[in-house]
This record gives C-alpha cells, sequence and structure tokens, in this order.
C-alpha cells in the first residue's frame, strides 16, 4: 500500500506542510554534514563521540524527509536534492572522518596516510556509486533496496567509534566490508511505504535506538550502542528474505487491482 491510497493525507494542508517538513529537515541534513565536515578538521576532544552523535541526527532527518515527502507527493527534483544532501551527509562526512582516523594509524606514516586516503575513498565511491544507482531505479515505490542503505552503513560507523578500544585496522576492514554491502545487489527493505504493524515496531523502536544514542551523553552512549548493533545484525541476515516478501506482496496487490 502507498501513501497515495490514505484519503486522509490526501487533504491539501497536510500535503503542504509535509512538503515544508520535508524541506526543513533536508536543511537540517546538509547543516548538521557540513558542521560535522567541519568538525573533523578541527578534531575537538571527544570526537569521535560527537562524530556519532551528528551522523545519527543526520539519520533521523533522512528518514523523517523521505516519509514526509511521499506524504507530500513530492516529485524528481525534490528526489535528486534528498540525494545529493545524503552524498554529503553519509558520503562526505563520514569518508573525511574514516580517512582522517585511519591516517592516524601508530604505523609508518607514509602508509598511514596511503591507508586512510584508500579507506576514505573506497567509502565514498560505494556511497556514491550506490546512490546513482538508486536514482535510476524508481524510489518513490520500491518496497526494498539494492545493496545496503548508506544511511546504515554510516550508522554502523558510527557505532564502531563509539565502542571503546576500537583498533584502526578493524575500522579500516569494516569499511571495506561495509562498502561492498552497499555496491552488493542484495535486497535489503526500505520501508517506504504504508508500514504494518510489525514495520511500525521496527520503526519506532530504531528510531528510539538512535535517538537515544543521539540525546545520550558520551559515557552512556555505548548502551543504546548495542541495541542498535543488535538490530543491525538482524537487518542484514533477515533483510533480504523480508524485502524479497514485501515485492511478492506488492505483486499480489498490484495483480488484485488490476482484476
Amino acid at each position: 500500500m502507498s501513501w497515495e491510497d490514505l484519503p486522509y493525507l490526501q487533504k491539501k494542508w497536510i500535503k503542504t506542510t509535509a512538503w515544508f517538513l520535508a524541506n526543513l529537515f533536508t536543511l537540517g541534513n546538509i547543516t548538521f554534514a557540513i558542521v560535522g565536515i567541519v568538525f573533523t578538521f578541527i578534531n575537538p576532544e571527544n570526537f569521535n563521540y560527537w562524530f556519532a552523535k551528528i551522523l545519527a541526527i543526520c539519520s533521523i532527518l533522512d528518514f523523517a524527509d523521505g516519509k514526509l515527502a511521499r506524504i507530500s507527493g513530492s516529485k524528481r527534483l525534490a528526489i535528486d536534492i534528498d540525494t545529493i544532501v545524503d552524498a554529503f551527509a553519509f558520503g562526505v562526512f563520514p569518508a573525511i572522518y574514516l580517512g582522517y582516523v585511519v591516517a592516524g594509524w601508530e604505523t609508518r606514516q607514509s602508509l598511514a596516510i596511503l591507508a586512510g586516503v584508500v579507506t576514505g575513498l573506497a567509502y565514498l565511491g560505494a556511497v556514491w556509486y550506490r546512490l546513482y544507482r538508486f536514482v535510476r531505479r524508481d524510489p518513490l515505490y520500491t518496497p526494498y533496496f539494492n545493496g545496503l542503505p548508506s544511511p546504515f552503513a554510516g550508522m554502523v560507523v558510527a557505532c564502531m567509534v563509539v565502542f571503546p578500544d576500537t583498533d584502526v585496522w578493524v575500522i579500516m576492514v569494516s569499511t571495506f566490508i561495509i562498502s561492498g554491502f552497499m555496491l552488493s545487489k542484495i535486497p535489503f527493505p526500505s520501508f517506504k511505504g504504508v508500514p504494518s504493524k510489525f514495520d511500525l515496531y521496527w520503526i519506532i523502536t530504531t528510531t528510539l535506538l538512535i535517538v537515544l544514542f543521539a540525546a545520550f551523553p558520551f559515557n552512556w552512549m555505548i548502551y543504546p550502542t548495542y541495541g542498535i548493533s543488535t538490530y543491525m545484525i538482524v537487518y542484514l541476515i533477515a533483510g533480504p528474505g523480508y524485502a524479497i516478501k514485501l515485492e511478492e506482496k506488492m505483486e499480489e496487490e498490484k495483480e488484485e487491482k488490476e482484476e
């Protein structure tokens, strides 16, 4: 079921409000991404926590503006603008941070710098190609993503840097694994349509964990990180099968309408 199938959401004032909020959240997303990039160069104390918080906020704003855009009936231009914002928030920002962290590896300086550049470029390239492939499809009405969505990949990085004593080589190897998942064509649920009861439960609990992750003080952030990590593992393992079922359900509903 799509948002257009819900009559009470077709009122003009609801669509206008949704359009305004969607654009406001998109603006907030790019603003936080730029703040995060500036912070990376300043490198304030406990920046790994600030990085994780900013990325979590960007993830929340991205999810919210996507839902609101669909309710408002946004057209292709809005999709393209949102994709450009995602390229910065979940591509450039994490890539610069990853490059900076890996370049600080306690090994030969020239080797560490090279590793940082390669890691950052690999992540950025995966995100950008993933987004390019995304906009070539019909992103408003697909029940699943081809490859791991970039906000999810960003939250994986955010959780990694919050876990205490995470070695640089672990971050580097994990980055390449995440990039591989983004480049793959493995289907993952998009939760774009009107949510079922299970979808609603998943969306609410995941959002709550990410909000706590962003709101908690530094010394408490580890607690929601465990919950987010558990959800990530479930999504990676069970997500592809659930995405296929969603597509089959959509095809059945389409056939019923045609009949």
